[in-house]
């Protein structure tokens, strides 16, 4: 079976300048980026990410074998054909590696490892049993190492949330027609994104997870690796257990040592390990709901790593998190590259479900590439767009002059994904492949590229649909007290008479738990059930009559609703979209009016005016608080 065709290169002539470099000297050193030198009939010879030192010698006999640098444009298309390596739910992942020493790739998927390069043979590790889709499996990792060092491959397995892992021993080729020896090395893998990588650079992989409602990592210890591994915790016990969404490994701050990345933040691995040392924590909003894999990244090319993960494992949303220096802090900001409707993503994208998300050079451009999907049946019907497709996509980064941008291109329609997805060159032939293992059984997705000419390659190009997606408009940041908590001079909403509603009911709602923003007070004015037309009216007093800048605070949410504010009876400002996906913030303070107000009772009210197209309808306001700024 033949999966979708997707474009994999972009011509030449689009790359942008800050790619090319120029050489001097006896040698040439080129720097990270992008240097093609056109030669030997139109062949590119691209050298990408890395630092070489290249003769000059060897790029002039180049040119003189063409006569010059030639110039013709090369365009190639990508396609990837779909393998179903079995139909039958067994697992929510799989593994990739090579079992019985032959040189190829072998699958793990559940029971079983499937023979490659044709998958066909299969082998039992233990007694199968097809899992019930309307339930979920007993297997949800595996990972192919060779742990005791023997020159044969295991298997570590994490299965349901909160149960052991296992390592199955490679019986070698003679005991390939039995069931695997099975090592119990961990008591409870926790997380939906647990990570098996070499975190702390001792040469040897470390299973990142979460113990007990403690993030941390489990090494091997090599003299006994089948005995119980041991788990360092990194952090309090903030965990969630056995379950939490989000977790990855990658140098954020850039100082060599790789970090531990979570939906919250990040916990910063520190120069010394002490065994009892918590890792420092450095809190950012990356997906407060908890998505998937998480990475560090630098995407926009300008020196330090950002951070890419999905944002909702059962729900919608991906997004990358500039990494900028303010006042010599680091702060994210948050670009998003799909949200819950076609108009969040520039090529009109939209599905749901991004369970597993992986990080690659699918193109060979140098730069990596997102690959993702939909983690098909995931919560089963309770997921939106549950049965939209089981999709897997990979988004090209482009660099560009105007700003990053991440095309979608279509690798399969079929497969879908699971919770965990590997992206690796499954064939042998120099191009990343991708394997999967879900509700839908397995699946190997096996890269093609294909030349084609200009008129072809630009036909296969997905077609821009939005021009811009533009982020929420914020107001200023509020100016917290650190003592109270509070913004300084805040009149608190919730304190606030309600003069009257015109339907729908107030109340004070808690804003502590939403951990994207902050709240003066950690409290809001909740008003809901109102819908379009509907009106708040509410009192304040201005204890001295002078000229004030009459300024307000808000909540924006997926639901909320866009409101016109009124002072006194007469409009102040422009209507306010208090939209926003996925998360909940605070608006930051906007300023609505200027102008003389006098002592005494004033009133301030909100009218609902509708809602923003990617709302969802149910028309919600929040109000943080109003604070008079005397001019």
């Amino acid at each position: 079976m033949v999966g979708d065709q997707a474009l994999v290169a972009e011509p030449p002539e689009s790359r942008p300048h800050h790619d090319r470099v120029l050489c001097s000297g006896p040698r040439c050193s080129i720097r990270p980026g992008r240097f093609v030198a056109r030669g030997l009939e139109g062949t590119n010879i691209v050298i990408r990410q890395k630092t070489w030192s290249v003769s000059l010698a060897l790029l002039g006999a180049l040119a003189a074998s063409s006569g010059r640098l030639a110039h013709a444009q090369t365009y190639v298309l990508q396609t990837f054909t779909r393998q179903q390596v079995t139909d039958v739910y067994y697992s929510e992942g799989i593994g990739v590696g090579d079992l019985n020493r032959d040189g190829h790739a072998d699958l793990v998927y559940g029971p079983y490892w499937f023979e490659g390069p044709k998958y066909e043979a299969r082998h039992e590790i233990y007694s199968p049993k097809p899992q019930n889709r309307e339930g979920y499996a007993n297997h949800f990792f595996a990972w192919v190492y060779d742990v005791n060092g023997d020159g044969w491959n295991d298997i570590l397995t994490a299965g349901f949330p909160g149960t052991p892992g296992f390592v199955y021993e490679n019986p070698r080729a003679e005991g390939h027609s039995a069931h695997w020896s099975r090592h119990e090395v961990f008591p409870h893998v926790c997380n939906e994104s647990p990570q098996f990588t070499n975190l702390v650079g001792d040469g040897r992989p470390e299973l990142v997870c979460t113990l007990d409602g403690f993030f941390g990592y489990a090494t091997i210890d090599p003299e006994k690796p089948f005995a119980a591994w041991t788990f360092h915790p990194i952090s309090k016990k903030v965990a969630p257990v056995p379950f939490g969404h989000g977790l990855g490994v990658g140098d954020v701050n850039s100082d060599g040592r790789l970090d531990v990345l979570m939906k919250d933040g990040w916990f910063e691995q520190p120069a010394s390990l002490d065994q009892a040392e918590i890792w420092p924590f450095h809190a950012v909003p990356f997906c407060p709901i908890g998505g998937a894999d998480l990475f560090a990244y630098d995407v926009d090319g300008d020196g330090d790593n950002d951070v890419i993960t999905s944002l909702a494992a059962h729900d919608f949303g991906l997004a990358w998190y500039e990494q900028m220096s303010e006042g010599g802090q680091a702060r994210f900001r948050q670009h998003l590259i799909m949200g819950d409707r076609p108009a969040q993503n520039r090529y009109g994208i939209v599905f749901s479900e991004l369970h597993s998300v992986n990080l690659a050079d699918i193109d060979g451009d140098g730069l990596k590439d997102i690959v993702t999907g939909k983690t098909y049946y995931s919560h089963h019907k309770a997921s939106p767009m549950w049965d939209a497709g089981a999709v897997v996509y990979w988004f090209r980064l482009r660099r560009t002059p105007e700003g990053v941008d991440w095309v979608p291109y279509k690798a399969d329609g079929e497969s879908g994904i699971g919770r965990q997805l590997v992206v690796t060159d499954i064939n042998g032939d120099g191009l990343p492949d991708i394997a999967s293992g879900g509700m839908k059984g397995a699946h190997v997705l096996i890269q093609h590229r294909e030349a084609v000419d200009k008129t072809r390659w630009e036909a296969a190009q997905p077609k821009v649909a939005h021009a811009e997606v533009k982020p929420p408009v914020r107001g200023a940041e509020g100016h917290f007290d650190r003592a109270t908590g509070r913004v300084r001079g805040a009149i608190e909403a919730e304190a606030l008479t309600v003069v009257k509603a015109r339907s729908g009911q107030t109340g004070t709602q808690p804003m502590a738990g939403f951990l994207a923003g902050r709240w003066s007070g950690d409290a809001q004015l909740f008003w809901s059930g109102g819908k379009p037309g509907d009106r708040l009216e509410l009192s304040f007093d201005v204890p001295m009559s002078g000229r004030y800048e009459v300024r307000a605070a808000f909540t924006m949410a997926r639901d909320y609703a866009t409101v016109q504010p009124f002072l006194d009876g007469q409009p102040a400002g422009k209507p306010l979209d208090l939209y926003n996906y996925p998360d909940v913030i605070s608006s930051g303070e906007f300023a609505l009016a200027a102008g003389t107000l006098d002592a005494g009772t004033h009133r301030f009210a909100l009218a609902i005016t509708g809602a923003n197209p990617s709302a969802a309808k149910a028309y919600m306001v929040g109000i943080d608080y109003l604070r008079l700024v005397p001019r």
